[in-house]
């Protein structure tokens, strides 16, 4: 194996550890609880010598520090902001919500400072400072992009945990604040629809019922074609709002009462169609589809139009087709998916459910 696949195999391994970065905190759980184990992975990218968290302080509305590692470094952490303050980086970095590499200010002038802003699409939370020695560990590209993927998902588990806390502090009951954490660890924060974790703990349920009842059972899953594209061409920002455009376009022509959507990763949904035989599925997907590309979506940027690629399954439970799972139908819908963006995107490729060999 080349080293260059090598490589390769190896960024791909770190990335999907680090959007993994979730799943591996349990919820309800401590700032701290937190920042360990993202300090943890951090130190798992890069060499550091100082590392601080500060948070915004829901009083003052100022930066306050939280934490410093090593903790006699704190007045050092503080100095340094303040500095970067009043230069204008600090305030670049927040209002960019994007990661800088930058010269230290107050620690020793060899040294670089790594700033990562914690926010999500709803508030900025607080920043990370990170004192890295340049000359022992040069921070590549690589590693700054991976620090990004890390951070936005520390960004979400804290303002989950912020929120709770904020909850319970405002003596909402256990009950009521339960509910809206349930309800924020189960949908996408960008879309508002819901997340792989909903589909995880609803599928599965609803194939028992639909194999218990016999009853049909479709899904299909869909990608937006040529997404990358609209990022490379308008920015982030504005293939955020495709996205959600996308998600409501998609919501015009379903059922709300039994359908359901799933964001299942970027630029990937996967429609859930209890009741549904295959054809029927078929036939909504290509509607659709024409939908979407009938649409000109208007955003700040420019007006953008897109098309989407479907492949769909399902299965008639009065016919038994043998064991099914919610992995075994993902991977027959990905398969359609794939063959209709290999026959040139913009269609619906459906097929009746069988196990993968």
């Amino acid at each position: 194996m080349s080293e260059k696949r090598v490589a390769l195999l190896e960024l791909i391994e770190k990335i999907e550890r680090l959007g993994q970065f979730r799943d591996r905190i349990d919820f309800p759980s401590s700032i701290k609880e937190i920042w360990n184990a993202f300090l943890n992975d951090v130190l798992n990218l890069i060499e550091i010598e100082v590392c601080a968290l500060f948070l915004v302080d829901d009083n003052t509305s100022e930066f306050a520090l939280k934490y410093a590692v090593p903790e006699d470094h704190a007045k050092l952490c503080r100095k340094e902001i303040h500095l970067q303050i009043e230069c204008g980086i600090f305030s670049w970095v927040i209002n960019r919500r994007q990661p800088a590499l930058i010269p230290s200010l107050a620690f020793d002038k060899e040294k670089s400072i790594v700033m990562l802003p914690l926010s999500t699409v709803k508030s900025t939370l607080g920043v990370v400072l990170i004192l890295t020695p340049i000359q022992e560990s040069f921070v590549t590209h690589e590693k700054m992009k991976l620090l990004t993927i890390l951070t936005k998902e520390c960004s979400l588990v804290m303002e989950n945990t912020l929120l709770y806390a904020r909850l319970k502090k405002e003596h909402l009951s256990l009950e009521k604040a339960n509910r809206e954490i349930k309800h924020l660890s189960r949908t996408d924060s960008l879309t508002g629809i819901y997340n792989r974790g909903y589909l995880s703990e609803v599928l599965p349920r609803e194939i028992t019922r639909a194999l218990r009842y016999k009853r049909p059972l479709a899904v299909a899953m869909c990608d937006i074609d040529h997404f990358k594209k609209v990022n490379d061409a308008y920015g982030h920002q504005c293939g955020d709002e495709v996205l959600k455009q996308f998600v409501v376009n998609i919501s015009e022509l379903i059922r709300h009462d039994t359908d359901w959507l799933v964001r299942y990763g970027g630029e990937e949904f996967l429609l859930v169609l209890p009741e549904t035989h295959l054809d029927n599925a078929f036939n909504l997907a290509d509607r659709l589809r024409q939908h979407l590309a009938g649409k000109a979506i208007a955003t700040k940027a420019d007006t953008i139009s897109i098309t989407a690629s479907f492949g769909v399954t399902g299965f008639n439970a009065s016919r038994p087709v043998g064991t099914i799972t919610p992995e075994a139908m993902i991977d027959v819908v990905d398969k359609y998916l794939y063959e209709a963006k290999t026959q040139g995107r913009n269609r619906v490729i459906s097929g009746p459910f069988s196990r993968p060999v």
